[in-house]
């Protein structure tokens, strides 16, 4: 093998587009990393063949299974739209007008920002007794089943 065909970690970094740190990472934490084919001194000098495969291997992979698992419900359990559709199609219909003919009013008399509220709208959180007490008041929309989504999710655990 010639020496134009093994590049040393700074070229092999520039090829993959990543540090030199990630690739001192990839060659000690991942298998699939080729071995270096010699070393100049103490730095590792490897096959541009080899490379080439490697990103090859690695752009076909398969996704990835890190991260944070989603919450899982068993089938047929709770409608987790039964109450949110309820709660949208009052304000659609006009049921709390004039205080409430949109969602963001809804959001801002309940003193929620928007992410906490679609978080309750996908029942991932609970709905407090007072923010119920006034979508209750002012949409008249039945809330017995608020929660049943959360607490589901809580039993199944």
């Amino acid at each position: 093998m010639s020496e134009p065909d093994l590049l040393d970690s700074v070229q092999v970094a520039a090829r993959l587009g990543i540090s030199v740190g990630a690739v001192y990472k990839l060659r000690t934490q991942n298998a699939l990393f080729p071995h270096p084919e010699r070393y100049s001194g103490r730095s590792p000098l490897y096959s541009a063949a080899a490379i080439d495969e490697f990103m090859t291997r690695r752009s076909n992979r398969g996704p990835s299974t890190s991260g944070r698992r989603p919450r899982l419900l068993p089938a047929g359990v709770v409608d987790s739209s039964v109450f949110a559709e309820r709660l949208r199609q009052s304000i659609a219909d006009g049921a709390g007008a004039p205080e409430i003919t949109t969602q963001a009013q809804l959001i801002d008399m309940l003193g929620l920002n928007v992410v906490t509220f679609g978080q309750r709208m996908r029942g991932r959180t609970s709905w407090k007794d007072s923010e119920l007490e006034l979508i209750s008041k002012h949409l008249a929309v039945d809330v017995s089943d608020a929660n049943d989504v959360v607490n589901a999710a809580r039993a199944a655990r």
